[in-house]
């Protein structure tokens, strides 16, 4: 671990790649404080004193810190660099470790073990068109495929046999198609915005296992929408 990480230190983690921006301080499976705000745009702006007001908040200064955790994707472009841009810039500003997670497993640990068992997890993500992002997870949380950016009901067909836990903000959409086709579908009591005590935990997990961070890169899934330029006359 970094020598200026304190490894019983708490982990900042926060996530701006959805409907809702959200930063907490987590210690050992427990939230010491967190601040949420519903946001589609101008993540970049809210981040940063969001971040500030939730560390006050737990009484910690970056010393106090073991990491820096964010999502990576998929989910809003905006956001997501948002997000990104104030991980790299705290890292580098702190010498602290920074953890990217990507939303499919923080939807997935989001779920219990007691309504996983007997179901694989299909993890949903809202992409604010008709597709949605999918991928699957057995019930020990581990990826069956690789993500993908279908429509619900491509989605259902392409799902794994079975009983099904569906995780994630597009959760309902899913279930609904799933049903159509009589598939036993479940939405999980976790199912919504990306809660960043998941992003915070599965970064710890990372870092217990030592070894080299990968560097933080965005999972975006499909090209950013791009609005034509008008031409300008000569």
């Amino acid at each position: 671990m970094n020598p200026r990480g304190d490894p019983r230190g708490a982990i900042l983690a926060f996530d701006c790649a959805g409907a809702v921006c959200s930063a907490a301080l987590w210690r050992e499976g427990r939230i010491l404080a967190r601040r949420a705000r519903a946001s589609l745009h101008g993540q970049a702006e809210i981040l940063l004193p969001m971040i500030e007001a939730a560390m006050d908040a737990a009484e910690l200064g970056y010393g106090d810190l073991a990491a820096v955790a964010t999502t990576i994707g998929p989910g809003s472009f905006t956001g997501l660099r948002a997000g990104l841009a104030a991980a790299r810039g705290l890292a580098l500003a702190t010498g602290l470790p920074a953890v990217g997670i990507d939303r499919f497993a923080a939807a997935a640990r989001m779920t219990n073990a007691d309504e996983r068992d007997g179901r694989s997890v299909l993890a949903a993500i809202d992409s604010r068109r008709d597709e949605i992002f999918v991928q699957a997870f057995d019930q020990r949380l581990a990826a069956l495929g690789e993500p993908a950016v279908l429509t619900p009901r491509d989605a259902a067909a392409a799902a794994p046999p079975g009983a099904l836990l569906i995780a994630g903000d597009a959760a309902a959409a899913v279930r609904d198609a799933l049903q159509a086709s009589d598939r036993d579908a479940a939405i999980s009591v976790g199912a919504g915005p990306t809660d960043v005590a998941a992003v915070a935990a599965l970064a710890a997990e990372e870092l217990a296992r030592g070894g080299t961070l990968a560097p933080l890169r965005p999972l975006y899934l499909r090209p950013p929408d791009t609005t034509p330029q008008p031409r300008r006359g000569r």
